[in-house]
């Protein structure tokens, strides 16, 4: 199940785990907005992440890990800003802004130059879900230029634009290991998101997990021996990690409501997730089991 939002005259799609192992999880913030998208920037000392601030606005705040206190990533913003990417280096940024009723672009910011990029297709899809290769070769997105979603690729000043995956069904959330050799993504070929690996260029496509409901938002680990996804195989969603083959799956989270939007702290032991409980949602700090109940599905 997919949920929607109208906001502005923009439409974006605000998300899509078995009891056991739980982890324990340290609040972030507590002011309950709805939040998406977070990314951690300088070394983790900073939390960047969508909210809405108000029904007319999706915005950027940074969070500062170690005050907790939130600010706006932009002083002034007068468009939504969705589905963030930094580069590892920290001198590009990535987004959606909605530029009108129902249209959006894709933007790459050159935060040294100061310059702004912008990524241009045919059709009306949005795109989606930009990542960074390590080496800030390219940037990899989703964008349904002709048929379903495929994964799209372009350098930093958007141009050299390749498609990577031909296939049936919808691809989306793409995520580099940190080598920039292997891309984890989720397609719904199999008439549900499921998680797949391929190399960089696209070639030796594998299947990583086996569910009749989804698994999605695959992140691989700042070491690219793992994997951090969302899934509702237990009937709510919760998260999960596996290893880079798919094997070894573990639990994270435990919750009969929602626990979503995994990313990975550089220290490679801790997942920051967004979390609802009682209509509320909020940041916070989970540990990554290391041991613990493995799923009997991949």
């Amino acid at each position: 199940m997919n949920f929607y939002s109208f906001t502005g005259g923009c439409f974006f799609l605000l998300g899509l785990i078995t009891a056991g192992f739980s982890s324990a999880k340290t609040p972030l913030t507590t002011d309950g907005s709805n939040k998406r998208d977070p990314v951690f920037i300088a070394g983790g000392a900073t939390l960047v992440y969508g909210v809405d601030e108000n029904r007319d606005l999706i915005r950027l705040r940074q969070l500062d890990l170690d005050t907790l206190e939130s600010k706006p990533y932009y002083e002034s913003a007068n468009r939504h800003h969705v589905e963030v990417a930094f580069s590892r280096d920290g001198r590009y940024i990535s987004y959606t802004e909605c530029t009108g009723n129902l249209t959006a672009q894709f933007v790459i910011k050159d935060l040294q130059e100061k310059k702004d990029f912008f990524v241009k297709h045919s059709g009306r899809g949005g795109t989606r879900s930009p990542a960074f290769a390590p080496d800030n070769s390219v940037v990899v997105y989703a964008f349904a230029e002709k048929g379903p979603q495929q994964l799209w690729s372009v350098d930093m000043e958007a141009k050299n634009k390749k498609q990577l995956t031909q296939c049936e069904g919808i691809s989306n959330w793409p995520s580099f290991t940190p080598d920039g050799k292997t891309i984890v993504f989720s397609n719904t070929r199999e008439n549900n998101y499921e998680i797949y690996s391929m190399d960089a260029n696209g070639s030796n496509e594998k299947r990583l997990t086996e569910n009749t409901i989804m698994d999605i938002r695959p992140v691989a680990s700042p070491n690219g021996k793992q994997i951090a996804f969302t899934s509702l195989r237990n009937g709510f969603y919760n998260v999960y990690v596996m290893n880079l083959d798919g094997a070894n799956v573990r639990q994270v989270t435990d919750s009969e409501e929602r626990d979503d939007y995994p990313t990975w702290h550089p220290d490679g032991r801790r997942l920051a997730i967004v979390s609802e409980r009682k209509g509320k949602f909020d940041l916070y700090m989970v540990d990554v089991p290391t041991s613990g109940k493995v799923t009997t599905k991949r």
